[in-house]
């Protein structure tokens, strides 16, 4: 890989132009800006204004609302002299699909607009395969620049900044005719955009390229970011997973997402969509913008031989003689202190007794790391212990000693064709651990970091294994000291999302003395291996976060479609507000679930819509039928 427009060696902030929105800046020396968007109908003033206030005042730097016809432009207009005449001036964006009329309209008055590439003037794409001649597809090039142009004029009329948010799963007929539902396509499909404001030298925009798949989602915007370089662009970044939904789950995908991107450095302003109240979102972003905030500028040494490539996703092999290899997902590691391993403890640890023998549930973990504690019955065969080597005797023939490093350089030889794990940290792999570990494969390797960019020097000691063709297995170790679990949930998926995102990692082990409560580091660990889709033990639910397209209760319709279909770990489900983006956006989805009109649903397998305009006290039923009838069900165990 030729060198990376981006510092990958410690922590520094891309540097960026400045742009103007209202009496905010984004990019440039800002910071990072936080942001959402009213889920109410933009048409109800009171109610969106109500709604813009709590955004405000939950720490919103800009509040956007839906434009969906002129009656919306009209609205927003009310809304922002409201807003103003109650002394707030927050910025407001309109968000506009489907419409360059109205995107143009409303440009003349709010402080920015967001406009989507895909349908900014191109038809709703149909996810059908056509064919363009080069002169068919100059002549929709000519009508993009003539609109975007017009566009611009008036942006630069009135000083309003301009978003182009590119998403997976919207791209145009055109783009996917060449390109494909692909990285490549959403790039492509922006640079078109950002070559028009670029060579009419219109420097007040923000760029995104959103995905509800992290992976996809962070190798868009670090493609992004390759493409803008190469032709001198500067452009600031907002950053966001879309479709994440609700809970602890959605939560950990947004901050997997956003964090694999501030860990480089990349992005001026986040926004984390929740399938929730816009305002509960704000102390989810507040916490990953401080997260950031405050980390020094401390490098950390990168090999010389350096083999990395961010936009391309490579699993790092690992060697499949030992308990812990890559021919399996990876695994978890729980952690036990001064207890007695009998039914209740497995049955927290996720094993359940099934015919008198018991069985890893989907989120068991495979390994428990243990100290003093008692063995009151025999363990699942799907369970191992870790134990200290200096204990004085092994707990069980089903265990495994973990060593320091002194103690591995000191009995490696001894242990040499036996399984042991070690602790390592990136500075430790000198000369002569990497000899050792070279003509010694029977070691799993317990990741540590102690460095003030945590998520750089691990990632370090990825490629430095790399650089010296070492296979072992490597489990990614984080010990946090937060007393809320939603604090350490958001800064654990910022810090180890990333690695597994990138292809590296066989197991994780997350530990926080300062809560009470030891399973929520094991729901965390597979919440965070869920999101980098490292392994998959839940049902992956695709939830818009509601707009004022949004044709239902969408959270209440969540909790509904989660609550029958939540033990299909093995499938993706879409809830999606409307059929704007709905369709689309769901991209990655087995089954959709669709707002067609007012108490009406679409359902659909992948991109099709099989069952049309049902009444909405049918739909998560026959959604249940649906799953049956293409044989993805399975009963609850």
């Amino acid at each position: 890989m030729s060198e990376l427009p981006y510092a990958i060696d410690r922590y520094k902030r891309d540097a960026t132009v400045t742009v103007t929105v209202g009496e905010i800046t984004i990019g440039g020396d800002a910071p990072i800006r936080q942001q959402s968007m009213c889920n109410t109908s933009t048409t109800n003033v009171k109610e969106s204004v109500n709604q813009a206030i709590e955004i405000i005042e939950a720490g919103g730097e800009l509040v956007r609302y839906t434009i969906r016809h002129k009656a919306d432009a009209a609205a927003i207009k009310t809304i922002q002299a409201t807003l103003r005449k109650q002394g707030y001036t927050t910025p407001i964006v309109a968000d506009v699909h489907f419409n360059a009329e109205l995107a143009k309209d409303v440009a003349a008055y709010v402080e920015k607009v967001r406009i989507n590439p895909g349908n900014f003037v191109d038809p709703r794409a149909r996810f059908q395969t056509f064919e363009y001649t080069d002169e068919e597809w100059q002549t929709e090039l000519e009508i993009v620049k003539k609109e975007l142009n017009e566009l611009i004029d008036i942006c630069e009329k009135h000083n309003t900044a301009l978003r182009i948010g590119t998403n997976h799963g919207s791209l145009s007929d055109r783009i996917m005719s060449r390109y494909g539902n692909t990285v490549e396509g959403m790039v492509r499909s922006t640079m078109e955009f950002l070559r028009i404001c670029y060579n009419r030298d219109f420097q007040n925009v923000v760029v995104s390229m959103k995905s509800s798949n992290v992976r996809i989602m962070t190798q868009a915007y670090r493609s992004l970011k390759m493409a803008m370089a190469k032709e001198q662009m500067r452009y600031p970044l907002h950053l966001g997973v879309t479709e994440a939904g609700d809970g602890l789950s959605g939560r950990v995908k947004s901050a997997a997402g956003i964090g694999a991107l501030l860990n480089d450095g990349l992005g001026d302003t986040i926004r984390v969509s929740l399938t929730e109240s816009p305002a509960r979102e704000l102390p989810v972003a507040k916490q990953l913008v401080e997260h950031y905030r405050l980390r020094p500028d401390v490098p950390v040494q990168l090999p010389g031989n350096l083999q990395y490539n961010p936009v391309s996703y490579s699993k790092r092999m690992a060697t499949n003689l030992l308990s812990v290899n890559t021919e399996s997902p990876a695994v978890v590691i729980d952690f036990r202190s001064g207890t007695t391993i009998n039914e209740n403890l497995l049955n927290r640890l996720g094993f359940k007794m099934v015919n008198n023998r018991w069985v890893a549930g989907k989120r068991a973990c495979e390994y428990l790391f243990v100290k003093e504690v008692s063995i009151d019955c025999p363990l699942p065969d799907g369970l191992s212990l870790l134990f200290e080597a200096d204990n004085a005797e092994k707990p069980t023939k089903k265990a495994f000693p973990v060593l320091t490093r002194a103690q591995y350089v000191q009995l490696h030889k001894l242990l040499r064709r036996k399984e042991k794990w070690v602790y390592l940290r990136t500075a430790e792999l000198n000369d002569e651990i990497i000899g050792i570990l070279q003509n010694d494969n029977h070691t799993v390797i317990i990741l540590e970091t102690t460095h003030a960019n945590g998520a750089a020097d691990q990632r370090a000691f990825f490629l430095h294994m790399k650089a010296h063709n070492l296979n072992h297995p490597v489990i990614v170790k984080r010990n946090y000291v937060e007393d809320e679990a939603a604090r350490m949930a958001v800064k654990a998926a910022a810090d180890v999302a990333p690695l597994f995102i990138d292809g590296f990692g066989d197991g994780i082990w997350l530990t926080n003395p300062f809560l009470s409560d030891v399973s929520i580091a094991h729901q965390l660990s597979f919440e965070i291996l869920q999101a980098a889709r490292a392994r998959s033990t839940a049902t992956e639910f695709i939830a818009c976060p509601s707009c004022g397209r949004t044709l239902f209760d969408i959270e209440k319709v969540l909790a509904e479609v989660k609550k029958y279909t939540g033990h299909l770990h093995h499938l993706k489900i879409a809830v999606m507000g409307c059929i704007v983006n709905g369709p689309g956006e769901m991209a990655d989805a087995d089954y959709g679930y669709v707002g067609a009109a007012p108490g009406k649903v679409t359902l659909y397998k992948k991109k099709t819509a099989v069952m049309k305009n049902i009444p909405m006290n049918e739909a998560v039923r026959k959604l249940i039928g649906l799953i049956k009838e293409n044989n993805d069900w399975v009963e609850v165990e």
